[in-house]
């Protein structure tokens, strides 16, 4: 069987702290990325664990989103998934907007030839596969998924990560497919391309970042060819789904002068104790 599988660290330029860690792997089956998956989780948790929906707030630990959820058969393929499912409905501190597509798609919680977006194009059902059985998720009408955090027991608090990843599904080109990852305030900390795999085969890219930098917002481009009856890979176009999300626990962005406030204090202090 064709596998490949490979987990690489990224170091910053001589003098400077260490970077982001960089996770990565493909191949023909699940099998083949479960170890890099299973780091990059332990990684994140800094030392806690699965964190289940609507509990916490937690300081550490992980979420992670599967779209096996049963309160999304009502938003299955082909309806459109509620962009703040995972926010509200679901409490997992994710919320979703696409740029270029129409909204977000689930498949069929169902094993046969409408699963896998077999409903939208009858290929898919053997072009992609799942990481965890049984549904697949999507950009509807484009191939761009932005992803920002909030504390899962409080969805109007903003929050940040210390690190996202993603499975991928039938990435045939070397460069369709990547994932931004964006500080508080819009600063671009890592643009990092996903594996190539087998054809029909899984992805996997996540990044970590262990020295203190905060991710609010990832952008993920799944393929360059959105989702459609009749469209399949070939010559430039490569067409891409995913499955599960894995996070580092959500904490919140102080609010706006709290950190100027305290900064005060601090001064005032330092000068009272002159």
């Amino acid at each position: 069987m064709n596998r490949m599988s490979v987990v690489s660290t990224v170091v910053l330029s001589a003098g400077a702290m260490a970077g982001p860690v960089v996770f990565s792997a493909s191949g023909s089956d699940p099998a083949a990325v479960q170890g890099a998956v299973d780091a990059f989780r332990a990684a994140i948790s800094n030392g806690g664990g699965f964190n289940a929906p609507n509990t916490g707030p937690f300081v550490n630990g992980r979420r992670e989103i599967n779209w096996d959820a049963p309160a999304l058969d009502a938003f299955q393929s082909p309806a459109l998934m509620p962009n703040d499912f995972f926010n509200n409905n679901n409490k997992r501190g994710a919320t979703f907007s696409t740029p270029d597509g129409t909204g977000f798609l689930v498949s069929k919680r169902v094993n046969d030839a409408t699963g896998l977006f077999g409903d939208i194009e009858p290929a898919y059902n053997t072009s992609f596969q799942s990481f965890s059985p049984l549904r697949l998720f999507a950009v509807a009408g484009g191939v761009v998924c932005d992803t920002v955090f909030s504390v899962p027991t409080s969805p109007g608090q903003a929050a940040t990560v210390n690190g996202f990843g993603a499975i991928f599904t039938d990435v045939d080109a070397t460069d369709s497919t990547r994932i931004e990852f964006y500080a508080e305030g819009g600063a671009l900390l890592r643009n990092v391309l996903v594996p190539a795999s087998p054809d029909g085969g899984l992805s996997f890219l996540g990044v970590h970042f262990p020295d203190g930098e905060r991710v609010e917002r990832v952008r993920i481009f799944s393929g360059n060819t959105a989702l459609g009856a009749g469209v399949i890979d070939g010559p430039g176009r490569d067409v891409v789904a995913m499955d599960d999300f894995f996070y580092g626990e959500p904490q919140p962005i102080p609010a706006p002068g709290a950190a100027a406030l305290l900064a005060v204090g601090l001064f005032a202090g330092t000068r009272r104790r002159r």
